[in-house]
């Protein structure tokens, strides 16, 4: 299945192509994999993080499907 992966200010720098500072990437990934393998596997650092599926919020559990789109930002403070 294949799955775009964006990954957000920092984090983009753990691209497995090498290229930080580029967004999004597709991923042909088994079937069943969940954001947390797809993270493990990815290496990100262990660190808060916020994930969404397709624009809306969703937990590391979650299994991923064909199509779909997964972004992945790092905590985001302000003020």
């Amino acid at each position: 299945m294949n799955v775009d992966v964006a990954l957000f200010a920092s984090l983009s720098a753990y691209q497995p192509d090498g290229q930080a500072g580029r967004h999004a990437r597709t991923f042909d990934l088994a079937a069943g994999t969940t954001i947390a393998t797809l993270i493990a596997e990815l290496k990100l650092p262990d660190q808060a993080r916020v994930v969404f599926i397709d624009g809306r919020h969703a937990e590391e559990s979650a299994a991923l499907h064909d199509g779909q789109r997964l972004a992945i930002f790092p905590p985001v403070a302000g003020g």
